[in-house]
């Protein structure tokens, strides 16, 4: 499966890259909403968004509505982010994100996750 980290944080990149690798998936990566539409439109066979809520140019919330408004992407979108207020949370559903995970995160936790929205990860 590959995955898009979208992620203004090489760090975190690097970690979910990792923890990706080691289950035999592959993670590309754009470091805010904007580039992630670029990278959408170079990588046809991404099958995951992992999106970041706090990024320059395009944050998560403003990648979600330009999704709606545009339906670029048809994948499922999963929040992966320190935002953790209820408002919040009800505001990324409200826009089109499939689930929510919070940071920090271990890999056990966000292949649940995977596994919930994606169904047989």
């Amino acid at each position: 499966m590959k995955v898009l980290v979208v992620d203004d944080s090489k760090a975190i990149f690097m970690m979910v890259s990792q923890m990706l690798t080691e289950a035999n998936h592959t993670a590309v990566w754009a470091e805010d909403g904007s580039k992630a539409i670029e990278v959408i439109a170079e990588n046809p066979d991404v099958e995951l968004i992992l999106l970041d809520w706090n990024m320059p140019v395009m944050n998560g919330p403003e990648f979600l509505q330009k999704n709606l408004d545009d339906s670029f992407t048809s994948v499922p979108i999963m929040m992966m982010t320190t935002e953790n207020k209820p408002a919040y949370i009800k505001e990324a559903l409200s826009l089109g994100a499939t689930e929510y995970i919070m940071k920090p995160f271990t890999s056990d936790i966000l292949f649940n996750k995977i596994d919930l929205v994606c169904g047989g990860f």
